[in-house]
């Protein structure tokens, strides 16, 4: 007789065997019991879950000669035939190789036919969301009125694949992950059951490897079985088999990296990595500790309080504890970000190793994340002792008046900085920043030119032979305020010349020119009607970025101008404002770029 999987050999045969779905198998129970069975199903959730089981239960719940019941029998023909895959009336379908919408409309052909031999014909389709559009089209009608004895249950891995209309005429039922504590006592009781011996904590590193996965457990303990024949199972066993990362290494090569070891965090590695741990799961391993550790440590005292958030043993628990003690604050937050950088980077690395071995050198020598806020108190004492006084500064004192140093201690100079040092990286601050207090940004109206008058709200054509260019040109705009993408291409426009008959514009580009050619005549008419007599308009592109003196900028130059001048005096404040002075000094550096909205 050929051998029967664990996965197949256990795989639930009513509701209450249904592992860590409660709220699935109460829902159906009562919905039997209240003869209130829906006629479309969706089961939804990760892979081994109970999707496809929760469906065939519910099948035999339906069909069973005893039923409809929410405990079918499990020795009548029709349970002993849908439990064997050999009802005619159970009908699964894999959506997967049947996605055209020809094959759904077979299907569908069979639903007004009366069941042969059960209660209720039951479709049954996995993978529901692989169908085509087309087949989930053909599918509406009859899933929103079948027959008064089909039953329809969906089971899909990816529900967001599914369409709205398809959703809204089904059930949906959502399977949870299976806690790893809950996973860990089915796994025990299936070892019981095939007397085999094992330790606890090996039955807890399949549990965890499984990722809440009921079937993925019970494969994973079919081959370390297979490994072990009659021996026991062990801790070390099960890490070797499955080639992962125990939480015995995990606590080592965090106590190294907290020790700043790096040579015995190198040699962790290598030791991993020869007994042919796979180094990828081993650092999304060693990411998902460290998040362990500054949770642990977060919750201090109240260690007990965070047994929801931390999958480990209250053992365990004491342990990580007592390793995130010894971290200074602010240090696991910057182990985890510098880690989860190399485990990003080593999934497109040819050489992961290599990298996951510099990223240990590195976290071995990382320094913990200080506040800003921290700093600048710091800073403040600093000038205080440069300065003789022996006292500490108020604490959030914007900026201190500049000091000269005590005698005996050499001044420090800004000059000596390094022209183009990089900036110096901060971490994020949780304190209020000083305030910096700076004077209002000049107007655009200040910053243009003063032979450039502020334009009118709205110019009235005038003869202007007499009066000034700018006020000749800003009449000719005026024409065009009914016109609002001609007038503002024209805003754009450099005037090059301005003189008695003749008007040359330069533009930015030749795609502006050619569009403004296209109204040349009605230019020049306007042009004409301001200046009181004929005129001509040149077109020219790009003149005033070559270096040609303009005439008059246009407005849009103008704005500019105005913006830049604003920027480069916000700079200026920036590179002058004392405090920013005060932390050159102390890290001997120079700013490399003031960055302003």
């Amino acid at each position: 007789m050929s051998y029967l999987v664990l996965a197949r050999k256990y795989r639930p045969q009513r509701f209450t065997e249904l592992v860590g779905q409660e709220h699935v198998a109460r829902t159906l129970t009562n919905a039997i019991l209240q003869n209130r069975v829906h006629h479309a199903f969706l089961f939804t959730g990760a892979r081994g879950v109970g999707k496809t089981s929760a469906a065939r239960i519910l099948a035999k719940a339906l069909c069973c000669e005893k039923g409809p019941t929410p405990e079918p029998c499990g020795v009548c023909e029709q349970c002993l035939e849908i439990a064997g895959g050999r009802s005619v009336d159970i009908i699964e379908i894999d959506a997967a190789s049947n996605t055209k919408v020809e094959e759904t409309k077979a299907v569908l052909e069979g639903v007004r036919y009366a069941p042969q031999r059960a209660r209720r014909k039951v479709y049954i389709i996995d993978e529901v969301h692989m169908l085509s559009s087309h087949s989930f089209n053909a599918l509406l009608k009859t899933l929103e009125e079948p027959p008064p004895h089909v039953v329809f249950i969906f089971a899909t891995t990816e529900v967001h694949k599914i369409p709205v209309t398809i959703l809204s005429r089904c059930q949906r039922f959502d399977f949870k992950l299976i806690p790893t504590a809950r996973l860990t006592e089915h796994l025990a009781s299936v070892l019981l059951a095939e007397k085999i011996a094992a330790d606890d904590e090996a039955v807890r590193v399949i549990a965890r490897q499984a990722a809440g996965s009921v079937r993925d457990g019970l494969s994973l303990l079919d081959q370390v079985i297979a490994y072990v024949g009659d021996a026991k199972l062990t801790r070390d066993i099960v890490a070797d088999v499955l080639g992962v990362a125990d939480r015995r290494l995990l606590v080592e090569l965090a106590g190294f990296v907290l020790a700043r070891d790096a040579a015995e965090t190198l040699r962790s590695l290598a030791r991993a990595a020869d007994r042919g741990v796979d180094l990828g799961q081993l650092s999304r391993a060693f990411l998902g500790f460290l998040r362990d550790l500054e949770i642990v440590k977060s919750f201090a005292a109240r260690v007990d309080d965070a047994q929801d958030l931390v999958d480990a043993t209250p053992d365990e628990l004491s342990e990580t504890q007592a390793l995130a003690a010894k971290a200074p604050a602010g240090l696991i937050p910057a182990l985890f970000d510098r880690w989860a950088r190399a485990v990003d980077e080593a999934g497109k690395s040819q050489t992961p190793r290599l990298l996951f071995e510099m990223a240990a050198v590195d976290l071995a020598a990382a320094e913990p994340l200080v506040p800003i806020g921290e700093l600048l108190e710091r800073l403040d004492a600093l000038e205080v002792r440069l300065a003789g006084g022996g006292g500490a500064a108020p604490a959030g004192r914007p900026s201190a008046p500049a000091s000269s140093p005590a005698p005996g201690v050499p001044p420090v100079s800004r000059a000596s900085a390094p022209p183009e040092a990089p900036a110096v990286g901060g971490a994020r601050s949780w304190a209020t920043p000083p305030a910096i207090a700076r004077p209002e940004a000049p107007s655009i109206a200040a910053a243009k030119p003063a032979s450039v008058p502020a334009p009118a709200a709205a110019p009235a054509p005038v003869a202007a032979r007499g009066g000034a260019p700018e006020d000749a040109w800003r009449a000719v705009l005026a024409r065009f305020e009914s016109k609002p993408m001609l007038g503002a291409r024209l805003a754009h426009a450099e005037v090059m010349d301005l003189a008695p008959g003749a008007i040359t514009l330069a533009f930015p580009d030749k795609y502006t020119a050619d569009v403004v050619e296209k109204s040349r005549k009605e230019i020049e008419e306007a042009a004409s009607a301001v200046l009181g007599q004929p005129t001509k308009i040149n077109f020219t592109v790009g003149a005033a970025t070559r270096g040609a003196p303009a005439v008059l900028r246009s407005e849009v130059g103008v704005e500019t101008d105005a913006a830049t001048a604003d920027r480069k005096n916000r700079e200026a404040e920036a590179r002058q404002h004392p405090l920013i002075q005060k932390a050159q000094d102390v890290f001997n550096t120079a700013l490399k770029e003031v960055k302003t909205p």
